[in-house]
């Protein structure tokens, strides 16, 4: 594997390409976008029913500041509010004649990530990047719908009595700082950059001794340069 990596590396070193901005020239990067995000080791059982988490969709926004070092490598370090978290299906937990139904169920994160890249140019607007991210958590929640199951009749149909919504605030069970390795890729066109980033969790989410679940993250965002 190191043999590949180091080929790859020596390739785009020597490719002949040409960088968005002028050496030695910064510039701002506003950015927009959409994050799909879940968490590793968080099967959440209902009594006799386990369920995996899944992909929870959110929003992300901040901004990158870049510096170009050369023709193709920059440095850049931004500022982001990111939603996280993840979500689990709807499922219901019967015991004899009544029971329960929980729909709506997600666990929502928040935070303010730094994340610190080198850009490297392989063609004419096409960047790969890597680079280290440090998050600070701003909230942590847990919500869900329980729905009463009052009656469950022979023919397997139920009757439903009140829902009630429920939300629990955990940011005292969290570790404050989470840190993960970005990678992506990005392509620039008339200052317009299209930019995607896959983010792996390094970190535990919970301070709470036995517990491994940590943050996975795919973004993608929308940015405009801002020339200096």
């Amino acid at each position: 594997m190191k043999k590949y990596l180091f080929a790859i590396m020596l390739a785009v070193a020597t490719m002949p390409v040409n960088a968005q901005c002028e050496v030695g020239t910064w510039s701002v990067i506003p950015r927009l976008g959409v994050s799909l995000s879940n968490m590793t080791n968080s099967e959440f059982s209902y009594d006799s029913e386990n369920l995996e988490s899944k992909y929870k969709a959110g929003m992300v926004a901040g901004a990158d500041v870049e510096y170009q070092a050369t023709e193709k490598l920059s440095v850049m370090a931004g500022v982001y509010y990111s939603m996280q978290g993840c979500r689990y299906s709807d499922c219901e937990q019967i015991t004899g004649a009544t029971g329960t139904g929980y729909k709506s169920h997600c666990v929502n994160l928040q935070y303010i990530n730094v994340p610190i890249l080198l850009n490297c140019y392989i063609a004419d607007g096409l960047a790969v990047k890597a680079g280290i991210q440090v998050g600070t958590l701003v909230d942590a929640r847990e919500k869900y719908d329980a729905t009463a199951i009052t009656q469950v009749n022979k023919d397997g149909s139920k009757t439903y009595g009140e829902t009630t919504s429920y939300e629990t605030r955990f940011n005292s069970f969290c570790n404050k700082t989470a840190l993960s390795i970005p990678i992506g890729l990005s392509y620039e066109y008339m200052n317009v950059i299209i930019d995607a980033r896959y983010n792996f969790g390094l970190s535990k989410i919970y301070d709470i001794d036995g517990t491994t679940t940590k943050n996975r993250l795919t973004v993608i965002t929308v940015g405009y340069r801002f020339k200096l």
